[in-house]
């Protein structure tokens, strides 16, 4: 008979050292940062810088949080707070990421934050962002197109409006 024991274990800021004789488990006490709240607009156009507010938190209110990533989910690289110079930050509070979509579609912005003991927390909530609109109007293409093709059609127009 075979005997087959599984065991999981999920361990956080834990360190094991085994020894022949004993087994010790130590804990810095640390619990990783909550996933950061992320507020913004949620549609908007190509080409336009949005402001978004990341709220950040720890249950370990002593912390310092070190790193805020956001992925933008665009293709552009994840956005670092705190490889650019800014924080650290406390429980609590707001840090404010820029974006501009370069193409049309719906995206879901992600963010997760590193406290100072190395710990990361689970990536947040996604924030559904949709951009649906272009800064080309449909309009001015086929106006160009109708001038090119047809010259004598402005003044027609125009003639047109003044009735």
């Amino acid at each position: 008979m075979i005997l087959s024991i599984c065991t999981l274990f999920f361990l956080t800021s834990i360190s094991i050292a085994i020894n022949a004789s004993k087994i010790s488990i130590t804990s810095n006490g640390n619990t990783p940062p909550n996933p950061p709240v992320i507020n913004g607009p949620s549609s908007g156009k190509i080409k336009k810088t949005y402001t978004y507010d990341v709220t950040v938190s720890d249950p370990d209110v002593d912390d310092l949080l070190i790193l805020v990533e956001i992925n933008f989910s665009d293709g552009t690289p994840i956005a670092c707070g705190g490889c650019d110079g800014r924080g650290p930050w406390h429980s609590g509070d707001v840090v404010d990421f820029n974006h501009s979509w370069t193409k049309i579609g719906t995206f879901n912005i992600t963010g997760r934050v590193k406290d100072e003991h190395g710990e990361w927390s689970e990536w947040s909530d996604p924030l559904p962002i949709v951009m649906p609109y272009s800064d080309e109007k449909p309009i001015l293409p086929f106006l160009e197109w109708l001038f090119q093709r047809f010259p004598n059609a402005f003044p027609l127009l125009q003639h047109l409006v003044r009735c």
